[in-house]
């Protein structure tokens, strides 16, 4: 007897654990990146830590790293809007006209840091000025340190781009460089290292974090060291899935998410580059060129054909560069 009442208890316990288990809502957060980049290492982990900790067993939050729920860049916005994955890490370049105002971010000469980026991003969503965020929830947004130009055998300034064959990773980078004569190669990042080895190419827009990701710097000599732009990241989350949640569980992933987010991810980007730059000095094999200040203004003069174009083919374009020149403003302390 006092047997079978032990085992009707831990009957009872082990039923009532599986009751809790089922009744935790899982929340299925993909990236099609390994766990070990900086993205997922140094930005959303952390955030799903930081809600993990505030709602306790509310929700579980899970990582499904490296293309585990869809391998395919280009897919990630479909696999979040189909409720496949409940968040993913959008790049707004692999989802060709679905968020046509988040191309301002490429723009060269425009953001100095990753943090200025970051942080226009998300005041401009905060204002209604990015569209194409149909079926889900922005969590955040948040941009890498500026590209720069890596070069495979050394020139003295942009000027000297003319003619040569530079891989650029959509439009606007496209349009910069025929600004310089340069004749612009669409390239995957995969690609390019292929068309470098093989002297098809002269040289590539990319960031210096990418660079080290994509293993490309024993095939280049040179870096220029110029803003040709950021990369900017979405963290979305499929929006029934986001009404589905506790309103408890919504603030948290918003008080970590929003601003902190942009703040927080720009700060990795940041640190991560500046890592990638000391180790590439240590080496001492890549030649840094940094123009001077005679030089880069020329330059930003030049790339300022690039942005009027950006302006006239975006729709509301000319609304949101001033909205970016005002936030940019506010954020050097400028008058």
């Amino acid at each position: 007897m006092k047997m079978t009442r032990i085992m009707a208890a831990a009957t009872a316990i082990l039923v009532g654990s599986l009751a809790v288990a089922a009744a935790q809502e899982q929340v299925k957060v993909a990236t099609f990146v390994p766990e070990q980049s900086t993205g997922v290492a140094g930005v959303i982990k952390p955030w799903m830590d930081a809600v993990q900790a505030d709602v306790g067993g509310a929700v579980k939050m899970q990582g499904f790293w490296g293309g585990t729920l869809g391998k395919s860049p280009v897919k990630q916005f479909e696999l979040v809007q189909n409720g496949v994955a409940d968040i993913t890490w959008v790049l707004p370049s692999y989802t060709a006209g679905q968020f046509p105002e988040m191309s301002l971010f490429e723009l060269p000469f425009l953001f100095r840091t990753a943090d200025e980026a970051s942080i226009v991003g998300w005041k401009l969503h905060e204002a209604g000025l990015l569209t194409g965020f149909d079926g889900v929830h922005v969590i955040g947004i948040f941009a890498t340190e500026p590209n720069a130009l890596f070069m495979e055998e050394p020139i003295a300034g942009l000027e000297d781009l003319d003619g040569k064959k530079i891989r650029s990773a959509g439009a606007i980078q496209a349009k910069w460089l025929e600004a310089f004569g340069a004749s612009p190669q669409a390239l995957s990042s995969a690609e390019y290292n292929e068309a470098l080895n093989r002297g098809t190419i002269d040289g590539v827009i990319q960031g210096w974090t990418g660079m080290n990701t994509f293993k490309s710097f024993p095939l280049v000599s040179q870096a220029v060291d110029v803003p040709a732009g950021t990369i900017p990241f979405l963290l979305l989350m499929n929006e029934a899935k986001w009404d589905s949640l506790p309103p408890e569980v919504q603030e948290s992933m918003m008080t970590h998410g929003g601003l902190a987010m942009a703040e927080s991810g720009a700060a990795a980007y940041t640190a991560a580059g500046e890592k990638v730059v000391e180790e590439q000095k240590a080496e001492g094999r890549l030649e840094i060129l940094i123009p001077d200040a005679d030089k880069l203004a020329a330059h930003e003069e030049t790339t300022q054909a690039v942005h009027q174009w950006w302006i006239e083919r975006t729709d509301n374009g000319q609304e949101i560069f001033d909205q970016t020149q005002a936030i940019l403003a506010g954020l050097r302390g400028e008058s």
